[in-house]
């Protein structure tokens, strides 16, 4: 540096010092003038501010911090957005030159002064002198102003003012100058963040640590007033929305000239007191000038999961609950406080959840309804409103309760919004093992082979009915659970009993409401799922995890435990277990249960792993669910849609899920799609094996009682079948359901007397106990009958054959007027019956045949015959009955035959004669009729005749004629010397007539002629 700058560098300084002298000497005079003048007055006052100040708080100085959600592994998950913005970070890592930015802005002499600065207040006053308003006069430290953030208001008075330098002076004597801003750097408001930390973060998207000395500068000058002089210009949108301005590039972020200005003189005051160099100045300048120092906009915070706004809700229950907050305390202390909450959630099994439910072909599609009233809804609101089928799922650790993932919704768009697996839905039959099952097989009131009569019922006015509508009779409990069959269930809730059910379905965790009008204590409820407010997923999957578990339950949680800023344990939450049911019992269910996805109501699998569970649909389709689970984790999954009645303009939608349970696509395929992904790496997963105290034996299904060998003749199939029971609990009745009957097997009646030995069998039928319905269960219709029950019920005390009586045939026989006949003669035979009393009864359906070719049979079905050949025959007639019955459980049709035969003689023909005799009859000249009847003794057949005319025109030339009957022609003469050649044959006769009784007029009269003429000579 040259002598000459060094002088006028020493000349600036001599400047500096005198110009400092000047105003310290005026800043005095100042303060002693207004000592002077007030100094009674003013001295009492100011000792009463300093009296009235609140004592130092060092806990002042703990802020506002968001608290944090760490997942079951340790690491961060989400934050919980408190009221400030922040991160607090120590002192010893925020960089010496982002210290001095603040300092050389805000308190030049921070680090000398003992809380307030003489200088710094004379400035101030003279401010104020300037302004004609001494409260507007800043002035303070530092210390002065984190003492205002954290103990004063921000009121403009002399009072505030005077605590503000006193508690000041108190803090500089408590903490050090280094721990005085840290506190301030992490206190103060940035606008979009508070804290340097969390302002790096948002602004520049870099740690603290990593700031430049232009970004310090930017930041440096935003406290003063953080709206003013925050970095962004906020501009209208074309929208009529506000939001960041940016350059013609549309990337750049337009910068505040009033942040810009500031930031310069920031780093202009960094560089007079020696804290940056020139290179470091021009280069801050350079980049504050152009814009070029990386300001980035503010993230958006992220939405909270369906998990976080789970935890949320349960840790403040859980603060209300143990230190007696109210709600707004308790959400206040959780956003504010810093907090880490441990939580349950498994991140990997959370990711296949959500990737799960973002998939549309997981979801049926929007129904007519709800599309219609999306269309009416939007045009009568102006709103964009769209109604599309909904899900939510739970998925719960099974030995801890854990609460390992949740989804409440396809898409989240804010926070702590509906969480529809947190929300009440009716569950239809997936109660059915919780309130009914479960408790029955655990209170030895029922078994899995007791049965039901799955028929049409009714209790008082209420008609329940199975999904789908069919009944099948006789049912075990394991098939009514395996079918999900609501007559079933019914009928084993009242041997269960309503307050049995109620007392296990608050065991395993259900909203059951037991009082008020409007109650659950009704089987469409414990047994349908009809409940007053419906259940959560999150309490269905709870409540069938005890299965897996061997009948222990964990209450869910979604934490394990929060701790403070300072690692002492806020809350802790130890789930307890609740012993629902016994492992027996659990075991029992289980293995029905089991058997549901392979065919029952669904058809699902988890390769390599055990799993069960039980598919649940509401009436119309206005639900579905499915829960089950695998030997580690318990899911419930829920499909429908958030609003399932709208009224638009008078009109009503209905909107319906439209799917079962275990429809593809629907809950069971949600639940199958989501399990696979969750144990793709946990294979080989098994459910507990037999406890103990369980044994097998064997039951008849029909009955549900010890079998009989009647239970092994059932018509349809043995009915003997192999069951698991608590020990103790085999019944040891004998089946009193099966009974034998002897019955006529063409009427499946009972037999009499007159039925035919042939028809008679002894055969089992099923006879139902009229006391089989439990409690006030009554059949609507008693002589029902389902189909597959039809062809082995027992036929009535009363209901005998009716086929078979005093009518009856008997025996048959075969009647002929004549037992001998000649050759070429033809016979007529009857087929008879005898009643047993005697009469005789035409019998039908008959087939007959000979046995020699003497005789031929010319109609097998009426007995029509003809002698062929001297000799005799043996003429049988066979009568064929058919009927109907039951072979192992299938319709087939049978008959029967009976037969009776005769002899028929067949003598050589004695030559007869053929006879023919004709008549003519004169009409009138030229027209002539003639009757022509051909006769042969003993000839019963017909003859065939054939004419052969000569000068004559006739209606007919050939004919046959029955024997004992007559042909009648008409004949016209059309020439001279007319005549009729007659041929007749009969068997094997033939004879030849020419008849030549005409005569020919050639100029005929119009009068009628009458002349007769018979003749039968050839």
């Amino acid at each position: 540096m040259s002598d000459d700058q060094q002088k006028n560098n020493k000349r600036k300084g001599n400047k500096k010092k005198k110009s400092g002298i000047n105003f310290w000497r005026l800043s005095l005079i100042i303060i002693l003038l207004v000592t002077i003048i007030g100094a009674g007055t003013v001295g009492g006052v100011v000792f009463s501010y300093i009296r009235s100040a609140e004592p130092l708080n060092k806990d002042n100085f703990v802020y506002m911090e968001p608290s944090v959600i760490v997942d079951k592994n340790g690491d961060f998950y989400q934050e919980l957005q408190g009221k400030e913005k922040r991160e607090v970070v120590s002192i010893e890592d925020i960089p010496d030159m982002v210290q001095k930015a603040f300092i050389s802005i805000e308190d030049e002499r921070f680090e000398k002064h003992k809380g307030f600065d003489i200088q710094g207040i004379g400035q101030a006053v003279l401010q104020g002198i300037k302004a004609g308003n001494l409260k507007t006069a800043g002035g303070s430290t530092i210390t002065q102003q984190l003492i205002k953030l954290t103990h004063l208001t921000s009121e403009k008075s002399l009072k505030r003012k005077v605590q503000e330098v006193y508690l000041a002076t108190q803090l500089e004597r408590s903490m050090t100058k280094e721990e005085i801003l840290g506190a301030y750097l992490n206190k103060i408001n940035f606008a979009y963040a508070h804290g340097i930390q969390a302002a790096s973060e948002t602004y520049f998207r870099k740690d603290v640590a990593d700031l430049t000395i232009a970004q310090a500068a930017v930041l440096a000058a935003i406290p003063k007033a953080p709206s003013s002089y925050k970095p962004y210009i906020i501009e209208e949108k074309e929208d009529g929305s506000f939001g960041l301005a940016y350059e013609e590039d549309g990337k750049t972020l337009i910068y505040s000239d009033k942040n810009k200005n500031r930031a310069l003189t920031i780093i202009a005051k960094m560089k007079e007191l020696g804290h940056i160099n020139d290179e470091q100045y021009s280069e801050a300048q350079e980049q504050l000038k152009n814009n070029q120092f990386g300001l980035v906009e503010p993230v958006d915070p992220p939405i909270y999961s369906y998990f976080t706004d789970a935890v949320y809700d349960q840790v403040v229950n859980d603060l209300m609950e143990k230190y007696n907050y109210n709600k707004e305390e308790a959400t206040s202390y959780l956003i504010n406080s810093g907090l880490k909450v441990h939580a349950t959630i498994d991140p990997k099994i959370q990711s296949v959840m959500d990737d799960n439910f973002k998939n549309d072909k997981m979801f049926p599609n929007q129904s007519s309804a709800a599309k219609q009233a999306s269309i009416a809804k939007s045009q009568e609101t102006g709103e964009n409103i769209n109604y599309t089928p909904e899900g939510a799922m739970v998925v719960i650790d099974n030995k801890t309760g854990h609460v390992v993932g949740i989804t409440g919704g396809r898409n989240k768009e804010r926070n702590r919004s509906l969480n529809r697996a947190l929300q009440h839905f009716q569950p239809g039959s997936s109660t059915k093992p919780l309130t009914v099952y479960a408790p029955g097989i655990e209170e030895k009131s029922i078994t899995l082979a007791t049965t039901y009569d799955d028929v049409p019922i009714k209790i008082g006015s209420w008609k329940p009915k199975n999904a789908g509508g069919g009944h099948g009779g006789m049912t075990t409990v394991r098939n009514g659970l395996f079918k999900s069959t609501n007559i079933v269930a019914v009928q084993a809730l009242e041997d269960v009993g309503v307050e049995t059910s109620v007392q296990y379905g608050k065991k395993f965790g259900l909203d059951i409401v037991t009082e008020g009008k409007a109650n659950d204590l009704i089987p469409s409820a414990l047994a349908l799922g009809g409940y007053t407010h419906g259940q959560t997923p999150l309490d269905m999957a709870s409540a069938f995890s005890a299965f897996p578990a061997q009948g222990a339950r964990s209450e869910p949680t979604f934490y394990t435990k929060v701790e403070d800023r300072n690692g002492n344990i806020v809350l802790e939450n130890k789930s307890d277990k609740i012993q629902v049911i016994s492992a027996q019992t659990a075991y029992l269910l289980t293995d029905v249960l089991k058997d549901v996805p392979r065919g029952g109501t669904t058809n699902i699998s988890v390769p390599g792993v055990d799993i069960a569970g039980k598919t649940g649909t509401t009436n119309e389709n206005m639900h579905a669910w499915f829960v089950g689970y695998t030997p580690n984790y318990t899911a419930a999954v829920w499909y429908g849609y958030d609003e399932n009645k709208v009224v638009s303009k008078g009109k009503t939608y209905r909107m319906n899920i439209g799917i079962y349970g275990g429809s593809k696509p629907g809950p069971a395929s949600m639940w199958e799609s989501v399990m696979r992904g969750i144990h793709k790496d946990l294979k080989g997963q098994r459910f507990p094996g037999n406890p103990g105290g369980i044994v097998s034996a064997q039951v008849d299904s029909v009955s549900g009682l010890a079998p009989t060998e009647l239970s092994a003749k059932d018509p349809r199939g043995s009915t003997i079948i192999s069951e698991l029971f608590i020990s103790g609990t085999v019944p040891k009745e004998k089946d009193n359901y099966h009974v034998e009957y002897e019955v006529d097997i063409t009427t499946n009646k009972l037999a009499t007397e007159y039925c035919p030995a042939e028809l008679v069998q002894s055969k089992v039928f099923i006879k139902k106990p009229d006391n089989r319905f439990p409690g006030s269960v009554k059949p609507l219709n008693a002589n029902y009958v389902p189909k597959n029950e039809q062809d082995v019920i027992a036929p009535a005390e009363n209901d005998f054959c009716t086929i078979h009586g005093q009518n009856s045939s008997e025996e048959i026989q075969i009647f002929a007027p004549k037992d001998r006949i000649q050759i070429g003669e033809e016979l007529q035979l009857e087929v008879r019956g005898h009643a047993s009393h005697g009469d005789q009864i035409k019998i039908g359906n008959i087939q007959y045949s000979s046995d020699s070719d003497a005789v031929q049979i010319l109609d097998p079905k009426s007995g029509l015959i003809k002698g062929l050949a001297q000799g005799s025959a043996n003429i049988t007639a066979q009568v064929q009955f058919k009927y109907k019955t039951q072979e192992n459980g299938e319709e087939v049709e049978k008959d029967y035959t009976r037969t009776a035969s005769i002899t028929i003689n067949v003598d050589d023909a004695i030559p007869q004669e053929l006879k023919l005799n004709n008549t003519i009859h004169k009409l009138k000249d030229n027209q002539y009729r003639v009757i022509l009847k051909p006769s042969l003794k003993n000839y019963s057949g017909s003859f065939d005749i054939v004419l052969n005319p000569v000068n004559m025109n006739l209606n007919a030339t050939s004919f046959s004629v029955q024997s004992g009957s007559s042909q009648t022609i008409e004949v016209d003469i059309t020439g001279s010397k007319p005549s009729l050649l007659v041929t007749v044959g009969a068997g094997d006769q033939a004879k030849n007539w020419n008849i030549t009784g005409f005569s020919y007029s050639a100029e005929p009269d119009k009068e009628n002629g009458n002349n007769n003429n018979e003749n039968d000579t050839p």
